[in-house]
C-alpha cells in the first residue's frame, strides 16, 4: 500500500504535488484547529485560574490563620494570667464574695483586650469540675452552651492536652432566653477551646473563645471569582464553617461529603487544585489547608464559566481557518512554481557536474534556502575543483618529501657507521674515555635516527638519559652528579621515546651550568596507583617566569645547544596526544634553590600497548 502510493504521487510533477500538499494541509488544520483551540485554551484558561485561585485561598487561608494565631496568643496570656491563675487555684477556698470579685477582674481585664476587637464576643473560664465563670461577655444575656455540647468539647480538650481546640456551634447548641444574642452576636459562634496548667504543671481549668462567624466571613466575603463561583469553609469533619453562598449554613454538615474525601486525599498529594462534580455539574476545586484548626478554605468555579471565552475562541478560530484554506489554495500555485523552477535548474547544473564540467554555475540571485542551496553549489563546485589542484600539488610535494626523507636517513647512517670506526680505533689504542663518549653518542644517535615505535620500554628511555650523562660529563667535568631513584617493578613499563633526555638537558643548561660550583640531579620514579610518576629536580639556579614561559613555549631555546631540539612543551603536547589531557608536565622552581618537573604517564605493560598510536618505523 505504501509502495503504491508513493509511486502515484511521484508520478505528479513537484508543483502539482506542493498545491495538492497545500490543499490538504490548510483543510485538516482547519478541522482539528476548533478542537484543540478549544481545549488548549480552555486547558490554558483553567491552569491560570487554577493558579490564581491556588494564589488566593493561600492567601485568604494566611489571613485566617493570623487571626486564628492572634487569639490562640491571646487565649495563652489570659490562661497565665494572675488572676485567672490564682482563681482557679483557690476556687474551691473562695467565698461568693471573693468568686464574684475575681470574675469582675477578669471582665475589667479582658473589656480592655477585647473592648476594640469586637470578633470575640465572650470569654469563658470553666474549673477542673466544670464550674463556669464569666470572664468576658455579656452578664445580662449569657452565654450558655448544652451541657451535651459542653461536655463533648471538654474531652476532646482534655485529650488535646493544651492543644487549642476549634470548634463551630449554632443556637441549636446555646441555651438562649431570647433572640437578643442571635441579633447581636450571630447565630453561630467559632469556639477557641483549650485546657491549661499552672505555673507548678498541673491541670486547673479550662477556657472556651467565641468568635462570632461571621468575622471569619469577613475575610473573603467579598471575593469573586466569576459567575456562579463559590468560597467557603469546611472542617475536617465535614462541618461547613463559613460560606459566602447564604443556602449552605454555618455549622451545618456540608451535602456533599465525596467532595471531604478527595480533600483528603489530594492533601496527602500535595496537590491544591483539582476537578470534581459537585452537584451535578463539573467543578474546579481550589482549596488551601489550616492544620491548626483542621479548616480546608476552598473555592468552586463552575466549568460553564471557565468554557465560555474557550467556546468563542474556537468558532473565531474556524472562520479564520476557512479564509485561510482559500487563501492557501491562491498562493500555493505561485509557491510551488517558485520552488519548482529553481529545482530544475539545479538539476540540470548538478548533471554538467557529473560529466566532469566543473566551470559549471548557477546564477540565482535570491535570498531563500534555494538560494543558498545555489550559492553553496557554486561554492562546493569551486572547492571540488580547488581541491582536485590541490590534491594533485600535495602529491608533487610528498614525492619530494619521501626523497629528502631518504636523503636525510643515509648521513646519519653514515655518521654512525664512521663512528663505530673510531670507537674501534679508540678500544685498540686502550682510550676507553674517548670509547665511552663514542658509545654513549651512538647509542643518542640511534634514539635520534627515528628507529624503534613511538613507545619505549623506561629501561630503555632511561639508557639513552645515561647516554647523554655521560656525554655531559666528559664535557662539563666535575659538574654535576646524578642521583637515581627508580623503582625496579615500573622499569618493564612503557613511555614515549625521548621525553626525559629533554628535561634532564634544561636541568644542565638553565640550572646547574648558570651555577658556581657542583650541582645535583635527582631522577626518582615510582608508580601510584595506576599511573607512572617521573620526578627531576636540579639544585641549580631555578627558573624565571620569562625563562618558564620560554621552555613551555613553542620554541626551546636550547634547540641550537642541545642534542635533540626537542623542547619541554613538545614532550608535553606529545604525552597529551597519546594519553590523553590528564597527563602531561608539571614544573615547580624556587630561585637559588631548585626546580622540579613531575612527569604523570599511564602505567602501560606489554598488554596495553596495542591501545596506543605505534610510531611509523618498526624496531
Amino acid at each position: 500500500m505504501g509502495k503504491s502510493l508513493n509511486r502515484f504521487i511521484r508520478k505528479m510533477n513537484i508543483q502539482n504535488r506542493l498545491v495538492i500538499s497545500f490543499a490538504i494541509l490548510s483543510l485538516i488544520p482547519l478541522l482539528v484547529t476548533g478542537y484543540f483551540a478549544y481545549y488548549t485554551s480552555s486547558k490554558a484558561i483553567k491552569t491560570k485560574i487554577s493558579t490564581s485561585s491556588i494564589q488566593l485561598m493561600n492567601q485568604v487561608s494566611e489571613n485566617i490563620q493570623n487571626e486564628l494565631t492572634k487569639l490562640e496568643n491571646d487565649s495563652v496570656d489570659i490562661a497565665f494570667s494572675d488572676i485567672i491563675q490564682n482563681t482557679l487555684i483557690d476556687f474551691h477556698t473562695m467565698d461568693e464574695w471573693k468568686r464574684n470579685d475575681a470574675e469582675l477582674k477578669m471582665q475589667s481585664m479582658l473589656a480592655k483586650r477585647f473592648s476594640f476587637n469586637h470578633s470575640v464576643s465572650d470569654v469563658l473560664v470553666y474549673t477542673m469540675l466544670q464550674e463556669k465563670i464569666i470572664a468576658y461577655g455579656d452578664v445580662s444575656f449569657k452565654f450558655n452552651l448544652t451541657s451535651d455540647f459542653l461536655n463533648g468539647i471538654f474531652v476532646q480538650t482534655a485529650t488535646n492536652n493544651g492543644v487549642p481546640l476549634w470548634t463551630i456551634e449554632s443556637s441549636e447548641d446555646e441555651v438562649r432566653e431570647s433572640s437578643y444574642r442571635t441579633t447581636n452576636y450571630g447565630s453561630v459562634g467559632i469556639l477557641l477551646t483549650r485546657s491549661f496548667k499552672s505555673f507548678d504543671g498541673i491541670p486547673v481549668g479550662y477556657m472556651i473563645m467565641r468568635i462570632d462567624e461571621k468575622h471569619i466571613l469577613k475575610k473573603f466575603k467579598d471575593i469573586n471569582l466569576g459567575q456562579g463561583s463559590d468560597i467557603f469553609i469546611i472542617n475536617g469533619k465535614g462541618t461547613v464553617i463559613s460560606s459566602q453562598n447564604p443556602e449552605m449554613k454555618a455549622a451545618k454538615p456540608y451535602l456533599d461529603q465525596s467532595l471531604i474525601e478527595e480533600l483528603k486525599k489530594n492533601k496527602e498529594d500535595d496537590s491544591y487544585s483539582f476537578t470534581s462534580t459537585v452537584s451535578g455539574k463539573r467543578n474546579l476545586i481550589a482549596y488551601n489547608y489550616i492544620p491548626s484548626a483542621d479548616w480546608y478554605v476552598i473555592s468552586i468555579i463552575p466549568f460553564t464559566y471557565l468554557n465560555d471565552e474557550s467556546i468563542k475562541t474556537s468558532i473565531y478560530i474556524i472562520f479564520l481557518g476557512i479564509f485561510c484554506f482559500l487563501l492557501a489554495l491562491i498562493l500555493s500555485y505561485y509557491v510551488s512554481k517558485s520552488i519548482s523552477k529553481p529545482l530544475k535548474h539545479l538539476l540540470n547544473s548538478m548533471n554538467n557536474v557529473k560529466i566532469g564540467n566543473l566551470v559549471t554555475r548557477i546564477e540565482d540571485n535570491s535570498s531563500d534556502e534555494l538560494g543558498k542551496v545555489a550559492t553553496n553549489f557554486n561554492h562546493m563546485v569551486a572547492e571540488i575543483k580547488y581541491l582536485i589542484d590541490e590534491v594533485t600539488k600535495k602529491e608533487k610535494l610528498k614525492r619530494v618529501a619521501e626523497l629528502k626523507t631518504l636523503q636525510a636517513q643515509i648521513n646519519p647512517h653514515f655518521l654512525s657507521n664512521s663512528l663505530n670506526t673510531v670507537r674501534w680505533m679508540a678500544n685498540i689504542q686502550k682510550a676507553e674515555s674517548i670509547s665511552s663518549i663514542i658509545t654513549s653518542l651512538i647509542q643518542l644517535l640511534h634514539g635520534c635516527m627515528g628507529k624503534g615505535s613511538v613507545l619505549i620500554s623506561l629501561q630503555e628511555e632511561m639508557e639513552y638519559v645515561k647516554d647523554y650523562l655521560n656525554i655531559m660529563a666528559f664535557r662539563d667535568y666535575d659538574k654535576f652528579k646524578v642521583h637515581y631513584e627508580m623503582e625496579e617493578s615500573i622499569m618493564n613499563f612503557h613511555v614515549p621515546k625521548f621525553i626525559l633526555q629533554p628535561i634532564v638537558e634544561n636541568c644542565l643548561l638553565h640550572g646547574l651550568e648558570p651555577k658556581e660550583g657542583q650541582g645535583l640531579i635527582i631522577i626518582k620514579g615510582y608508580r601510584i596507583g595506576e599511573d607512572l610518576k617521573i620526578i627531576i629536580t636540579d639544585t641549580g639556579i631555578g627558573i624565571n617566569n620569562n625563562t618558564l614561559n620560554d621552555l613551555m613555549g613553542e620554541s626551546s631555546s636550547n634547540k641550537k645547544h642541545g642534542l635533540s631540539g626537542i623542547g619541554i612543551r613538545n614532550v608535553d603536547e606529545r604525552i597529551k596526544l597519546y594519553f590523553g589531557e590528564k597527563y602531561g608536565i608539571a614544573i615547580q622552581s624556587f630561585p637559588n634553590l631548585y626546580t622540579t618537573v613531575e612527569i604523570t604517564l599511564p602505567a602501560v605493560g606489554e598488554e596495553d600497548l596495542g591501545k596506543y598510536a605505534e610510531g611509523t618505523y618498526s624496531r
